[in-house]
């Protein structure tokens, strides 16, 4: 087991720092990342031992992340799959990447199997209690409130039924398929986000992760008409901190503008915008849009970006978004899923390129 520090209270710097970002003008530009998978890897710690294991998974997250000067410090892992797996859905865990569902076994095959769907007991079930010492080793080690995450309806819907199969229940079957969606949000969703409430009651930061719930997978009436409900629905059960940020897809719209409207309703106060969509509409497309709706900007370098360019490319498209997107502050850059395959010279490339066009002063 590699040896860590028990003190990582600089991170209380970033913090602060993206706390000024999302208000007004910091000092520079605040970065973050998704980056799990990319401090296993430069740590060399076996997948399941690193899921499984808070005393690795969060000071290795904290490790790296002040290594490669990662202002802003949160715990992330595989929560698409931590609340399908205790409902009792199969998991894989393979030797280099993060566990993923087996979808050769979906737990809801039908209305019959709605009856699955149930409240855990978070105490036991799964890897709950796993998270939820990741986050209290994260608040202790950093002295930084901890950023709780859950999978959004949508995406979770997906994993235990099948994406296709759930695509079609919504066309031909939509009471099963609103019956799986309530029994997800009343019976699983809101107890669990309620329950990591009550462990850390400072928590002002409620993330869903629901990147299936996209164009082109879904169109945008599917979207106002089957994924943006349960997310409000969400937010009224459990409080103004809950906020999905992560679709993705507004380059394939005619009007991408109705795409960020949406994104408004279920993330009001911030805007997200990642590649490929930043790559081709442009960083002054949404600078533009959340100076017009009076909305912090948050930028994301998409992750085959990262993992698939040189050094130079890297450092010129975070100067781009940097510049465009930092004018008048109420800005933050983040890394999007630094993986295993990541190039640590693009990261590197990012945060010194975040560093040098990113002052204000």
């Amino acid at each position: 087991m590699p040896e860590f520090k028990d003190d990582y209270s600089g991170f209380q710097e970033g913090a602060r720092r993206l706390d000024a970002a999302m208000t007004g003008i910091p000092d520079r530009v605040p970065v973050y990342a998704q980056m799990h998978e990319f401090a296993m890897k430069e740590l060399g710690i076996p997948a399941r031992e690193f899921y499984t294991t808070p005393e690795l998974i969060t000071p290795a997250t904290l490790e790296i992340a002040e290594r490669y000067g990662i202002d802003v410090a949160f715990v992330d892992y595989d929560c698409y799959n931590v609340e399908v797996e205790a409902l009792g859905q199969k998991i894989i865990f393979g030797d280099d990447q993060m566990p993923d569902v087996d979808r050769s076994a979906p737990l809801i095959t039908g209305p019959d199997d709605l009856g699955k769907i149930r409240t855990p007991d978070f105490d036991t079930a799964g890897r709950c209690a796993k998270v939820i010492g990741m986050q209290a080793l994260f608040e202790k080690l950093t002295g930084v409130a901890a950023s709780l995450q859950f999978a959004a309806p949508f995406s979770l819907a997906a994993n235990i039924r099948g994406i296709e199969n759930l695509i079609v229940d919504m066309m031909l079957n939509p009471d099963f398929a609103r019956g799986l969606f309530d029994a997800i949000v009343e019976e699983l969703l809101a107890p669990w986000i309620l329950y990591q409430k009550k462990h850390f009651p400072n928590a002002t930061s409620i993330g869903g992760a629901d990147a299936t719930a996209s164009p082109p997978i879904l169109n945008l009436r599917l979207l106002k008409e089957w994924v943006a409900p349960y997310i409000l629905r969400l937010r009224e059960l459990c409080g103004p901190e809950v906020y999905v940020p992560n679709w993705v897809g507004e380059k394939h719209l005619k009007n991408p503008e109705e795409m960020l409207a949406l994104k408004r309703q279920v993330s009001p106060d911030f805007l997200e915008g990642q590649d490929p969509d930043v790559a081709a509409l442009g960083p002054a497309f949404y600078k533009e849009y959340a100076e017009a709706h009076d909305m912090p900007l948050v930028l994301g370098v998409g992750a085959s970006f990262l993992a698939l360019s040189t050094p130079e490319e890297v450092r010129e498209r975070v100067r781009r978004y940097v510049e465009v997107g930092g004018e008048n502050g109420r800005f933050a850059l983040y890394l999007c899923n630094l993986g295993a395959t990541t190039p640590p010279e693009n990261v590197r490339a990012a945060v010194e390129a975040v560093r040098a066009y990113g002052r204000y002063d």
